[in-house]
């Protein structure tokens, strides 16, 4: 049972107690359903499982211990534990992903078919690839059919969303690009200015895309990061210096 959990842990990213949690929890939701009560699974330090039934008599909690059934054949609810691990893996690393919203993301291009949305393989962490979608109205038209997102090559990404998904039966984990915000322009700043960046102030007051962002600066910012940015969104970066920031 320990080389199976450990097993489990590796092949859904999980720790050793997500998974006996998962266990606990689906032969709980199981076998509440079995015995039409609210029921407990524990999974005790010998590896056995232990199934007590919770309820109300005159008023009190009552509890007693039952016998684990044979609800389901041993491949039916391996079926049904991967399932439950496969939906807490993802649930995992959205939660994780979240965290990195709004941030920027180089990636590589990987499909890009006429009139539909660009995949791209990215990291949002490190040595850990992931596929994301970009979807066509988050592409300036200026950059749509000029031959700017070829299969293999690399682009700079606003990281705009993550959430579950349900595809085809599986539980997935759906990472949304896009190439118009603000924030990207913002972004893209940050990155050339490295670690100068502390020593500047500005934000990126409107974005008109595919022709200019107007960006609010506190002092100017060097030529060489300005031209860097105007490359990569194919636009205009137009800096307006103010004091104090707007």
């Amino acid at each position: 049972m320990q080389s199976a959990i450990l097993s489990l842990a590796s092949r859904y990213a999980l720790s050793r107690t997500e998974v006996i949690q998962e266990i606990e929890s689906a032969f709980a939701l199981l076998l509440s359903k079995w015995y039409r009560q609210e029921v407990m699974v524990f999974l005790r330090e010998d590896m056995l499982l232990e199934v007590v039934a919770y309820s109300k008599r005159n008023g009190l909690l009552a509890q007693r211990v039952l016998e684990l059934p044979a609800v389901l054949s041993r491949s039916q609810f391996k079926t049904y534990l991967e399932e439950h691990l496969a939906t807490a893996a993802v649930i995992k690393q959205v939660r994780l992903f979240k965290s990195f919203e709004r941030r920027l993301l180089w990636g590589e291009v990987v499909r890009n078919k006429t009139g539909d949305n660009v995949l791209v393989e990215t990291e949002i962490v490190p040595d850990e690839p992931i596929i994301a979608v970009c979807p066509l109205n988050r592409i300036g038209v200026h950059e749509r059919f000029a031959g700017r997102f070829q299969v293999g090559q690399r682009r700079a990404f606003h990281l705009r969303q993550v959430e579950p998904v349900i595809i085809s039966g599986t539980p997935r984990t759906k990472v949304v690009l896009d190439r118009v915000s603000k924030t990207l322009t913002e972004n893209l700043l940050r990155y050339q200015l490295g670690d100068a960046t502390g020593r500047f102030q500005f934000r990126c007051l409107k974005r008109y895309v595919g022709h200019k962002s107007v960006v609010l600066a506190t002092r100017k910012l060097p030529r060489e990061v300005i031209i860097a940015v105007d490359r990569e969104l194919k636009e205009r970066v137009e800096v307006q210096i103010v004091k104090p920031l707007q």
